[in-house]
């Protein structure tokens, strides 16, 4: 499916709210992309299918911005209507200041928020008038009746934490006949006395109560005997003999001593079995219902001092000296990229390794092989050196490897034939040593081939190695000079040749000997020396003859 540029773009005003935003939603969403390169194929470029999905994402964002300021063209409206104004106005929504806040009136503060790094609050400088109670977390908690004068506090409890709590009179928590009193006298429970250090503390009283809080340190000689639930909320310490072996303080719980488990037993978390003792010789590690994580910012490092088996113990993963065996699958990613390497099996005659992206020699920037058109592509460069500059200049260049059908081949048989292809863009293809055909040499879309002690040029057109020499099969057509090895002219030269004089445009001819069987014609004949051997010459102005018979 096509992508298309929304229309609407075209008609937006420059300068306008909704064009600025658009422009600057743009250009940072594009910015934000890999530009499209050698090293990015999948990279963005402005016109592709990804550019215009940035437009039209770019102008949704910038329209929807303008029509909330703007409340779709005018000053008023918007989703920002219940706004309050820069200028004031009466507020119908939610107020928010989290970066400070102050109010007041006649010019004068009267609440102000701060933030400091000790906490954070708000502070009222002037006086607070409250009417009816404080209100704290929905609930009255603090009340004054001005009739009789009584401040109520209303709470399912007070803490005054480390605050001190002054009275010169006494405090009644309760009713007067059934609650407790605390007067600088002495504290009384329902009217009778609170034993203290006067009247109790003697080694020879026993105690029953149902609830006491020590204050200080609690000393037992005896033994303690609980039938239900010890609680020690603020740390506890354990130990035999006089000597610590277990401590448990703040967040930590530190042992000085082995801890064995049963078969069956070990520890838990979140109702989870993160280490158990499965039999006599085998211990389990497992995580709390997610992952089990090993090793941390404070780890040096991990040593394995024994191999990993599978599950089924059949293959050894990894030994402790490196060894590493995968029989199921091997996947391999750098970082959060794609898949780079991966492992397959349709069955035992097609197994093997997939390499899905490239396949570098020497270094991260050395030649690479990939997948590519159905064939493999050898990615390189070439260097050369300026001679001006002195700079080295680095030009990339790449060769494919493919199968493709062969019309040709196929055209007189039955079965599909495929013919191996070798592309490149380098201007030729050199080698250092003698190319070698078991068949013959051909050239493509041509009859032209080279074959064992043949050259086929053309249809019934070849050169043909003979025994002492070379056959030519075909019409003969020379633009140039034909001589012998060596040649030289003139009566006094040797070997022979056929040259056209670039002057006159002539062609002469030289040879040691000519035989000419039947007739030749000669409109011009210049003789330097004649002999007959034997019989006579004749030489006669206009003479031809048509027979000739012998007479004895």
């Amino acid at each position: 499916m096509s992508v298309e540029k929304d229309p609407a773009i075209g008609s937006l005003t420059p300068g306008s709210l909704c064009h600025s935003i658009y422009t600057e939603l743009y250009n940072r969403f594009f910015n934000a992309q890999d530009r499209k390169d050698d090293e990015h194929p999948w990279g963005v470029e402005e016109g592709d299918a990804t550019s215009i999905r940035l437009h039209n994402t770019a102008y949704g964002f910038a329209a929807a911005i303008a029509g909330a300021v703007g409340g779709d063209g005018g000053s008023e409206g918007g989703v920002l209507m219940e706004y309050l104004r820069k200028s004031g106005g009466d507020m119908s929504g939610l107020l928010r200041a989290h970066y400070g806040f102050e109010a007041g009136a006649g010019d004068r503060t009267l609440m102000a928020a701060y933030a400091r790094e000790d906490g954070a609050g708000v502070r009222f400088p002037e006086d607070i008038d409250v009417r009816g109670g404080i209100l704290l977390s929905g609930r009255r908690v603090i009340a004054y009746d001005p009739e009789d004068g009584r401040v109520t506090v209303s709470a399912a409890s007070l803490d005054l934490g480390d605050t001190a709590l002054a009275s010169q009179a006494s405090i009644l928590v309760g009713a007067d006949d059934s609650g407790v009193r605390i007067a600088p006298a002495g504290i009384t429970i329902g009217g009778n006395d609170v034993f203290h250090g006067g009247n109790a503390n003697r080694d020879d009283a026993d105690w029953t109560m149902r609830d006491a809080r020590v204050a200080g340190s609690l000393s037992v000689a005896g033994v303690v005997e609980l039938s239900g639930t010890l609680r020690a909320l603020h740390g506890a310490e354990l130990g035999i003999e006089g000597r610590r072996m277990a401590l448990l303080r703040e967040d930590e719980l530190a042992a000085s001593c082995h801890l064995s488990f049963g078969e069956g037993y070990g520890i838990r978390m979140g109702g989870a079995t993160v280490l158990n003792r499965v039999s006599e010789r085998e211990v389990q590690l497992s995580g709390a219902g997610g992952n089990l994580l090993l090793g941390g910012g404070q780890t040096g490092r991990i040593r394995l001092l024994s191999g990993l088996m599978d599950t089924d113990d059949s293959y050894m993963l990894l030994s402790p000296h490196g060894a590493a065996s995968f029989p199921a699958s091997l996947t391999v990613r750098h970082d959060f990229g794609e898949m780079l390497l991966s492992s397959y099996r349709t069955d035992s005659a097609d197994e093997g390794i997939v390499i899905h992206r490239r396949l570098r020699f020497g270094s991260d920037s050395g030649p690479y092989l990939c997948g590519q058109d159905g064939g493999v592509a050898l990615h390189g460069c070439f260097e050369r050196t300026l001679p001006d500059s002195g700079t080295v200049e680095r030009t990339a260049l790449a060769m494919t490897l493919r199968y493709l059908f062969s019309v040709a081949d196929t055209v007189e048989d039955d079965v599909p034939k495929g013919v191996l292809s070798i592309g490149t863009d380098a201007a030729a293809v050199l080698f250092d040593v003698p190319v070698r055909s078991v068949a013959s040499f051909e050239i493509a879309g041509s009859a032209t081939r080279l074959a064992d002690g043949v050259l086929y040029l053309s249809d019934g057109l070849f050169l043909s190695a003979a025994k002492d020499g070379i056959m030519h099969y075909g019409n003969a057509y020379m633009t140039g000079d034909v001589t012998s090895e060596r040649f030289t002219p003139g009566l006094a030269g040797k070997g022979w040749a056929v040259q056209r004089n670039r002057t006159t445009g002539s062609t002469r001819a030289t040879f040691d000997e000519v035989t000419v069987r039947k007739r030749m014609r000669v409109y011009e004949l210049e003789i330097q020396r004649t002999e007959v051997v034997p019989g006579a010459l004749w030489i006669s102005h206009s003479f031809r003859g048509d027979t000739v018979e012998r007479i004895h």
